[in-house]
């Protein structure tokens, strides 16, 4: 069943996101990234609970290029404003397309019939957190300073290029 593999697939992304943000935030040093990252860590994770829970017995890979994107964020910066970048203008806007996408799919404009109600819930809340979390980081980032330093710069366009080089230039699709 597609939507079956869809939310397989949202799953994957969601697990990845609470698992890399849940390694790299003991190793951050900006207590008030830490905070953030751990809230967003719990948050994803609660998303990911709720589709494992929907899915029963899924056997699910967290997606590699999220856990990638996340891990080299972190190892890029020790204080956690590369983790932060990462979330609000890699990982999260991708995350909001995907869920955007696979809601469109269960409305029934390609393929599968209508979703369950449960499924469009599911979206719903994952959509929320993802736009929340999102929104959270320009909360705890508002008073930073522009990042001047080229090195800085050029390791978040790296982020950016890693999730376009795995074929995600606007979204973490729907199922690979």
């Amino acid at each position: 069943m597609e939507s079956r593999k869809t939310l397989e697939h949202l799953l994957a992304c969601c697990d990845a996101v609470y698992r890399g943000l849940g390694e790299c935030a003991p190793r951050l040093t900006n207590d008030a990234y830490v905070v953030r990252v751990h809230e967003m860590g719990r948050s994803f994770g609660e998303v990911a609970l709720a589709l494992r829970t929907y899915l029963g017995d899924a056997d699910v890979t967290p997606l590699a290029v999220i856990l990638e994107v996340l891990e080299r964020a972190a190892k890029s910066d020790e204080t956690g404003a590369m983790t932060l970048y990462a979330m609000a203008h890699v990982v999260g806007p991708r995350l909001l397309v995907s869920l955007r996408d696979a809601r469109e799919l269960g409305e029934g404009s390609v393929g599968d019939p209508a979703w369950d109600p449960a499924v469009t819930q599911l979206l719903e809340r994952a959509a929320q957190v993802s736009l929340a979390q999102v929104l959270s980081i320009v909360e705890v980032t508002e008073n930073e300073p522009p990042r001047e330093d080229p090195h800085w710069q050029e390791g978040a366009r790296s982020l950016v290029a890693e999730a376009e080089k795995a074929g995600n230039a606007e979204s973490w699709g729907i199922s690979h």
